[in-house]
């Protein structure tokens, strides 16, 4: 569903994630066509590809960051990323990288993964966690002699999932070489991995992810020649990947979300509000949830909106699972753990900075269709 914000200066295109088309059903489409039963629906166009013929070999990529506005604004029609895109889906909410890949990964919505965001307060530790760094966001020297996310996050992916179905299918996950396990020193280091697998293995299921083009459109903004030359080198890598790939292989390439240019606000600044709060906000800048103290239960959203009511949309807790902007499912047990008294959802080009070690120029996991749409790319040479 589109619709606009037109609460503050410039008139800003705004969506919500549509979970029968999104990167959560691409995923699905991959565990109904190895078998796996599941309660979310496929995409139609992938499902009549895999129909339509067969396929021992399936590349499923996640280029992070890679939204459909970037795709279109810095690629040629000609150009294989922009050429071979079907169609743009949208991501889940919010739309960022822990909430995002995690549903990539699992085939469910993030009200059953429970990775909501960046940031999440975990009360066992008594830490307002960086999920994939596992440390405390607000203070770096306090680290953790466990796998957070593991302890309390943990689930199947669906490469997993679909190899229990599909014993002799041959499933592996590449990830940059500074993530745990992860093997790839580039994208063309990993693509080359990929093609080792196709061409060594009578039948395979590999996911691929790469970090970029997020970190350079942090930092640069999205229109910036930096994006633009990204776009282009990923753009060249994945063109030789296809030329590569064996009659019988499926290419999929999608993002796990857009991003939008931003002006940062220091939320910190406005002590009227900050005083309210029982701890740090967390999840994300754009998604940023807080834990209001007993006595400014009601004064807190007159006070928010006081100040930010034409750039974020505030919502209680019980308003937002009503709204299902996480997703239909069983909830995750954590989520009530996780999720504060009030969010709220950028819903304009400003961010509410909680951390001011980092300057950013772009930035995501708001409602705004740049960081909400993401493209669907399908290639194979049949």
């Amino acid at each position: 569903m589109v619709y606009f914000n037109v609460k503050g200066g410039d008139i800003v295109k705004l969506r919500r994630p549509d979970y029968n088309q999104s990167i959560l059903n691409v995923s699905n489409t991959f565990l109904h066509h190895y078998g796996v039963e599941t309660e979310y629906k496929g995409i139609k166009e992938l499902e009549d590809k895999l129909q339509s013929n067969t396929y021992n070999h399936i590349i499923y990529i996640l280029l992070d960051g890679m939204g459909a506005n970037i795709v279109n604004k810095h690629l040629t029609k000609e150009d294989a990323l922009r050429k071979y895109m079907v169609k743009p889906i949208t991501s889940v909410f919010p739309p960022t990288t822990v909430a995002a890949t995690n549903s990539v990964l699992s085939g469910l919505p993030p009200i059953s993964t429970g990775y909501l965001g960046w940031v999440q307060y975990f009360e066992e530790e008594q830490s307002d966690v960086a999920v994939f760094l596992n440390r405390d966001f607000y203070d770096a020297s306090i680290t953790f002699d466990h796998i957070v996310r593991e302890k309390y996050l943990s689930y199947d992916n669906i490469l997993v999932r679909s190899k229990a179905v599909n014993k002799d299918l041959h499933t592996s996950i590449i990830f940059p070489e500074y993530i745990e396990q992860g093997t790839a020193k580039s994208f063309d280091h990993g693509i080359e991995q990929v093609l080792m697998k196709t061409h060594n293995t009578d039948e395979s299921f590999t996911y691929l992810y790469w970090v970029q083009p997020d970190l350079i459109e942090h930092q640069k903004g999205i229109y910036s020649d930096e994006v633009r030359d990204m776009l282009q080198s990923l753009n060249k890598s994945f063109e030789s990947l296809i030329e590569n790939i064996t009659d019988d292989t499926l290419v999929v390439c999608i993002a796990d979300h857009g991003l939008t240019d931003v002006e940062e606000i220091n939320l910190f600044k406005y002590e009227n509000i900050v005083k309210m709060l029982e701890r740090k906000p967390s999840i994300e800048p754009r998604a940023i949830n807080f834990f209001v103290k007993d006595e400014y239960k009601d004064a807190f959203p007159i006070e928010f909106n006081k100040e930010f009511k034409d750039i974020y949309n505030l919502f209680t807790k019980e308003d937002l699972l009503k709204a299902e902007l996480f997703g239909k499912g069983v909830q995750h047990p954590c989520v009530d753990m996780f999720l504060g008294d009030y969010l709220a959802i950028a819903v304009d080009k400003y961010m509410l900075g909680i951390n001011d070690k980092k300057i950013y120029k772009a930035h995501h996991a708001g409602l705004t269709e740049d960081e909400m749409m993401v493209p669907l790319i399908i290639y194979s040479k049949k």
